[in-house]
């Protein structure tokens, strides 16, 4: 307050002795650096206050938006990572499913000719079972009706006394004699 008194006088004194010209001007100039001193005097601490305020209100905004940020990008790195680590192991497993596939299919392949052969060879022996009976048949069919034949000759030989029967029967003994 001091200082407002010295400088007034000093003010007064520079214009009572027309040094400094008292216009508009000048007196508008003077009311504002008044008004301005005082203000500054009197709010000046309530204004810087609430202008750290508003800073450190402002310094922990963003603060904690780059914390925030931070935080986010740390979990976009991580799902990123775990996305990489997802399509590697997505890789591997394309890796092993080509190779089972390969592996059952050449084994399947395998397996399916040694299935057939083993049915195959089941018909075979069936077949030659059945055809070893058939021809087990058939030769006792054969030598029943040969038996029927040649006793039937016997008793035609026997009985009609024909000579062109008695003819082939000697052929038939010189043809065996031959043979043997």
């Amino acid at each position: 307050m001091l200082n407002i008194s010295i400088l007034s006088l000093i003010t007064l004194i520079l214009i009572s002795q027309n040094i400094i010209l008292l216009n508009e001007e000048t007196l508008i100039l003077i009311c504002f650096i008044t008004f301005i001193w005082l203000l500054s005097s009197k709010i000046g601490l309530s204004v810087k206050q609430d202008l750290d305020n508003q800073a450190s209100n402002v310094h922990n905004y963003l603060e904690n938006s780059f914390n925030q940020l931070l935080i986010s990008m740390r979990g976009e790195l991580q799902t990123q990572n775990e996305f990489q680590s997802l399509i590697y192991n997505f890789e591997l497993l394309k890796e092993h499913l080509l190779k089972l596939n390969s592996t059952v299919s050449h084994k399947l392949k395998k397996f399916m000719i040694n299935r057939y052969q083993e049915s195959f060879k089941k018909k075979l022996i069936f077949t030659q079972r059945l055809e070893n009976q058939t021809s087990k048949l058939l030769a006792l069919l054969v030598i029943k009706k040969l038996n029927k034949a040649v006793s039937l000759k016997a008793y035609y030989l026997n009985v009609f006394q024909l000579p062109i029967l008695i003819c082939a029967y000697k052929v038939s003994l010189r043809e065996y004699f031959e043979e043997v």
